[in-house]
């Protein structure tokens, strides 16, 4: 698809393959204070943690503190706890038990892109004996009790579960790498809400204790809780399945996401236990949603429903070379839209489940013939430096660019966005244009009144059908989120929560993949809240998504 008729501004990039349907608040940089007491360490907005500090020292990047768990626990709302690069190997798991606030996260990251491993390996239960359990407040490498937390560029390693989170909301967990955990990679469990996984690696994680029963490489088991997604993981050769929402509740939705290998014994496990599906969707009753995702390789299925008797929605999937099923819904009554299974074990299965576009309702003899490739070397790759997975042309099909998942970056085109400010008709905004906030685009933004359907509309210009990329920038300097529907031509694409962002001078980019129609489509965002939408500055769109 390309557009026309677009203003475009800034250097020509190609379009980033990860969709983000929630939005991180932006973590403004503090300059580094030097208390001259642990206990003003407390009150400083960073702390520095080094393999060769002092958990006696201030947290100072010259004085760092030794332990994670000492920043932690120094740790207030707003904090940003910075790990210089190294191994740390405590005896005893990481344990969180505070929380930030809507306004002020607690982040834990990498300090400088410096690359920074989590091993698990001394601490108690990893691994645990055969057929044995342990407490909770012991189980991840991280664990995790609290709220508002970001954790950014960690890779953790042979944990009692990698990352364990019970009852918390509002975390992100971005850039991680998740591998060969003595349970689940990352594991988020009971009543936790809108909580983002984004750009995960989990792999080879495995559980002697239950002979791979239960080692997923990400699972959402067992509570509930809305606004829970997945963006941009990859997770593979892990001894139970690659995703797992077993008894969980509430929607969750995964996207941009590739599963492969999952299920098989690598570890040489006495009785072998574990299922081997590439995105495993029950059990339960909740309609679960799955978008541009591929699924190869797995021991058994490709998508599964697993016995969820909901509604579920697969749209523009993949399946291909999975030992059994590539599409098993036959427990279900979900909605399958232009999905692609081939050269799976035993073919589709949906039962009272149905849709439209499918390879299947397409034609019944698909081959590897028919997909521009079939190298796995790309997807499998390095990240790019955003974070994304690398583009490429895997398991595109030759003839019919509408099916399955497309991980191609722009398609072919340029990646050049267009850009619709919210000032220019035929935008219109059910509020005023204002310009008293620095840092916009253009010559003002949409401030809209205070009500729940307040709304900002757009007209873009598709020259064909097919799917894009649009970027909304917006400014939210409340105390909470805002939530809002993205409309499309009339029809409600998907809502999203516009999260704070601190200040009403600084300005964030929420990134949605939406279907556009050739012609003119309108795009409103329409409030959902009382509070009505964020300041919106403009939508840039760029072909090429999912």
């Amino acid at each position: 698809m390309s557009l026309s008729g677009m203003r475009v501004h800034g250097k020509r990039s190609r379009a980033v393959r990860i969709a983000l349907t929630a939005v991180l608040g932006l973590l403004a940089a503090v300059a580094l204070a030097s208390p001259s007491s642990s206990t003003a360490a407390a009150q400083t907005s960073t702390l520095t943690v080094a393999t060769n500090g002092d958990d006696a020292n201030p947290g100072t990047v010259a004085a760092p503190l030794r332990t994670i768990q000492r920043a932690v626990d120094l740790a207030e709302p707003g904090t940003v706890i910075q790990i210089r690069g190294g191994t740390y190997d405590p005896s005893v798991n990481i344990r969180i038990q505070k929380s930030g606030t809507a306004s002020q996260p607690i982040t834990m990251r990498a300090y400088g892109g410096e690359h920074v491993v989590i091993d698990g390996e001394k601490m108690p239960n990893t691994p645990a004996p055969l057929g044995e359990s342990y407490p909770r407040i012991e189980r991840g490498a991280i664990h995790v009790a609290g709220d508002w937390w970001r954790f950014e560029d960690l890779e953790i390693i042979n944990g009692p579960y990698g990352i364990f989170a019970i009852e918390s909301d509002n975390n992100i967990y971005r850039d991680l790498v998740t591998r060969e955990n003595y349970e689940t990679g990352l594991h988020l469990v009971l009543d936790s809400s809108d909580n983002q996984v984004i750009n995960l690696d989990s792999y080879g994680n495995r559980d002697p204790r239950k002979n791979g029963e239960s080692a997923d490489g990400l699972a959402i088991k067992q509570g509930t809780g809305s606004g829970n997604t997945v963006v941009g993981a990859r997770l593979w050769n892990n001894a139970d399945d690659g995703f797992d929402s077993w008894e969980f509740l509430s929607p969750i939705r995964i996207e941009d996401s590739v599963a492969w290998g999952n299920g098989v014994n690598r570890w040489g496990f006495p009785e072998w236990e574990g299922d081997g599906n590439g995105f495993k969707l029950g059990r339960g009753d909740t309609d679960h949603v799955v978008t541009n995702s591929i699924a190869f390789d797995n021991a058994v299925g490709g998508f599964i429903d697993n016995g969820n008797t909901a509604s579920l929605r697969l749209e523009n999937n993949t399946a291909w070379d999975n030992g059994g099923s590539g599409f098993l819904f036959n427990r279900s009554t979900s909605t399958l839209n232009r999905n692609l299974s081939v050269s799976n074990g035993s073919g589709v299965h949906l039962g009272p489940s149905g849709g439209s576009g499918n390879s299947w309702d397409i034609k019944d003899d698909w081959s590897n013939a028919d997909l521009v490739s079939t190298g796995t070397s790309t997807i499998k790759g390095p990240r790019e430096a955003d974070g994304s997975i690398p583009a490429t042309d895997f398991l595109l099909p030759r003839d019919h660019p509408d099916l399955g998942a497309d991980f191609s970056g722009d398609g072919g085109n340029t990646g050049d966005p267009g850009r619709y400010e919210a000032e220019d008709a035929p935008a219109t905004c059910a509020g005023s244009i204002d310009a008293n906030h620095s840092g916009f685009s253009g010559t003002g933004f949409c401030n809209t009144d205070n009500a729940s359907g307040a709304a900002a509309r757009f007209t873009v210009e598709a020259a064909g059908s097919g799917t894009a990329t649009v970027k909304i920038r917006y400014a939210n300097g409340g105390s909470s989120a805002r939530p809002a529907d993205i409309v499309v031509n009339g029809s409600t694409a998907q809502p999203i929560s516009f999260e704070t962002t601190g200040a009403w001078a600084n300005w964030a980019t929420a990134a949605v993949t939406l279907r556009l129609n050739a012609g003119n489509n309108a795009i409103s965002l329409t409030a959902t809240g009382s509070d009505g939408l964020p300041n919106i500055d403009y939508l840039d769109v760029t072909t090429g998504a999912a």
